[in-house]
C-alpha cells in the first residue's frame, strides 16, 4: 500500500509498504488506509461470490470451510464465515451438521439429446507416389550460395531505389533502409556505392533528372482487370514516358517482353513511351536499353 510520508525524513512524498495488520499501528492515517484497503478487498470478494452463486441454472453446490468462533464468539473475517453466519441468522446452524440443503433438487429442464456432428476424415485409399512430389530444385541448389546472396542483395537495392526519385534522395533513402531494418550500418557504404552507380550511370541520366514527375512502383489497372506495376516511370513535361525496371541475375528475354507489355498498357492511356531499359543489379550494374 502507498502511504503518505514525511518527505523531510524519508526524502519521498509516499512510501510503499506491505499490506498487513501491523500497518494499523503506524498511526491514524495508516490505520484508515489499511481499513479502506480491507473494505475494498472485501467488496471484491463479495462481487466474486455473487457471480459464483448466481450462475447455476438448476443446482448449486457450495463447498466451504468449517470454522469455529474465537473466545469472543466471533468468526474470522473471511468469506467462509458468511455461510455460517447466514445459517445462524435463519436459525438452522448446528456445528455437528456439515451439510445443508435448500429448495428442490429435482431436475426441471428438458433433456436435450446431443447429436454427433463430427466430420469424419475419409480413409486414404491410395498411397502418395513419391514421383508426384516436385521439389524446386533450382532454388534449393542456390541456398547459401553466392548466387543466392547476389539475388538477395539485388532485391534490397531494388527496394531502396523505390525511395529514390533523384540523386538528392539517395542519402535519405539509405537512412530509411537502415531504420526499416533492410540493411545494417556496416552495409551502408556498399549500398550507397551501388545506388550511386545506378543513379549516376550515363546511360540512365535521363531517368533521374530533376523537373520530371517520378512514379515509383505505381500500379496501373488495365481494362481487362489486370494490374501492372513498373518499377519506375518518368513522366516528362512533353508527356513522354521513360520506363525502367530493376532485375537480378542475367538478362532474360521474358523481362524484355514484360517491359513491352508495360509500354503497351501505358500507351493505351494516351502516353508515349520513348525510352525503356532494364537494370540488372548484382556484383556489377548492367544496363540493357530496349
Amino acid at each position: 500500500m502507498w502511504l503518505d510520508a514525511e518527505e523531510e525524513t524519508f526524502g519521498l512524498p509516499k512510501v510503499l509498504i506491505d499490506n498487513s495488520s501491523s500497518v494499523e499501528n503506524f498511526g491514524e492515517e495508516a490505520a484508515t488506509v489499511f481499513q479502506e484497503k480491507k473494505q475494498e478487498e472485501l467488496l471484491d470478494n463479495i462481487n466474486v461470490l455473487y457471480v459464483a452463486l448466481t450462475r447455476a441454472e438448476e443446482q448449486l453446490y457450495v463447498i466451504s470451510q468449517y470454522l469455529e468462533p474465537n473466545k469472543d464468539n466471533q468468526y474470522p473475517y473471511n468469506t467462509a464465515s458468511f455461510f455460517i453466519e447466514y445459517l445462524i441468522a435463519i436459525e438452522i446452524y448446528n456445528p455437528g451438521i456439515l451439510e445443508y440443503e435448500f429448495g428442490n433438487k429435482a431436475k426441471l429442464s428438458q433433456v436435450v439429446s446431443a447429436k454427433d456432428e463430427t466430420n469424419t476424415i475419409p480413409t486414404i485409399s491410395k498411397v502418395l507416389d513419391p514421383k508426384n512430389i516436385k521439389i524446386a530444385q533450382r532454388e534449393a541448389l542456390m541456398w547459401g550460395t553466392h548466387q543466392q546472396k547476389a539475388i538477395e542483395y539485388g532485391n534490397i537495392i531494388h527496394e531502396i531505389l523505390s525511395f529514390v526519385k533523384t540523386a538528392t534522395d539517395i542519402d535519405l533513402a539509405v537512412i530509411k533502409a537502415m531504420e526499416e531494418g533492410l540493411i545494417t550500418i556496416n552495409q551502408k557504404e556498399v549500398v550507397l556505392k551501388s545506388i550511386h552507380e545506378i543513379v549516376n550511370n550515363k546511360e540512365l541520366e535521363s531517368y533521374f533528372l530533376q523537373g520530371n514527375e517520378i512514379l515509383n512502383e505505381q500500379a496501373i489497372i488495365q481494362k481487362e482487370g489486370k494490374t501492372i506495376k513498373p518499377d519506375r516511370m518518368v513522366l516528362t513535361k512533353n508527356n513522354e514516358v521513360y520506363l525502367l525496371d530493376y532485375k537480378t541475375g542475367t538478362h532474360n528475354q521474358k523481362y524484355q517482353l514484360q517491359l513491352e507489355n508495360y509500354q503497351s498498357a501505358i500507351e493505351k492511356i494516351g502516353l508515349k513511351v520513348t525510352k525503356k531499359a532494364l537494370v540488372y543489379i548484382g556484383d556489377e550494374i548492367n544496363v540493357v536499353n530496349l
